[in-house]
């Protein structure tokens, strides 16, 4: 009779799965917090010296000369943008944050001129302080928080991610495949040797979009690349964001790398 009552209150154990564990707490802030003006001063000194690059030469020229054959856009969504004011002031965080936000704004600049539109832009950063959110607003965007700007993504976006984790790319790209995707190119996916199939809405763009290699500056677009779905081609109503497996620790881990020693 007891061993019958143990089989009886025995339940059965989770079962073990690889995904990337909860983030941990936000760090302890060691450096005094930015205002809205402050950031904005910074972004105006970025913006100008981004401005006599050549990676910004190139992002433009790339877009104005492709843009007329492929997919239009009309809508712009950006993830992952990361901190303008990051716990510990580190200089070399802001800038890259400050890079990756104003080739993001040169892209849609292009695009406008393409569409004869104004495109409309949502950021989306749990990172993002007051401050900041006070900034983007200010100068027009929207902010919003997780998961509004992934479920935003349409047939008709630009989705802008810069070495964002699988679970939002894929999240990003689940109800439909943008018109023009920035991020994390396939063949880095498909050489960390992942053990199921993962991330398939970028494996579909791979196979099914123009790929131009997104300028590379040396400080923060590495492994980087720019796929538009010619002008024309059905859209994909799904982007495969559900299909499981592929762990991508190895991969972030070095591409952060690729930043820090850059």
């Amino acid at each position: 009779m007891p061993a019958a009552d143990a089989q009886e209150w025995t339940f059965p154990k989770p079962k073990k799965t690889r995904r990337r564990p909860p983030p941990p707490p936000a760090p302890q802030r060691t450096a005094p917090a930015m205002s809205a003006s402050a950031i904005r001063a910074e972004h105006l000194s970025a913006k100008r010296d981004w401005a006599s690059s050549t990676c910004c030469t190139s992002l433009r020229e790339l877009v104005a000369s492709h843009g007329p054959a492929l997919s239009p856009v009309t809508s712009a969504v950006c993830l992952g943008l990361g901190t303008f004011d990051p716990h510990d002031g580190s200089c070399e965080s802001k800038r890259r944050t400050h890079r990756q936000f104003i080739a993001f704004l040169t892209m849609v600049e292009e695009l406008e001129k393409l569409a004869g539109t104004k495109i409309e832009c949502i950021f989306q950063e749990p990172l993002f302080t007051d401050a900041e959110r006070t900034f983007l607003t200010g100068m027009g965007y929207r902010v919003v928080d997780h998961p509004v700007a992934c479920r935003a993504v349409t047939a008709d976006s630009l989705l802008y991610g810069v070495h964002l984790y699988r679970e939002l790319y894929e999240e990003a790209l689940r109800a439909a495949l943008p018109a023009v995707f920035v991020g994390t190119d396939w063949d880095t996916w498909d050489g960390v040797l992942l053990e199921r199939e993962a991330v398939q809405g970028v494996r579909r763009m791979h196979e099914r979009y123009e790929r131009f290699a997104f300028p590379e500056d040396g400080i923060t677009f590495s492994s980087t690349s720019v796929y538009w779905r010619p002008r024309g081609a059905l859209a994909s109503s799904k982007g495969g964001g559900e299909e499981h497996g592929r762990a991508e620790n190895e991969l972030v881990d070095r591409l952060d790398k690729v930043d820090k020693n850059a």
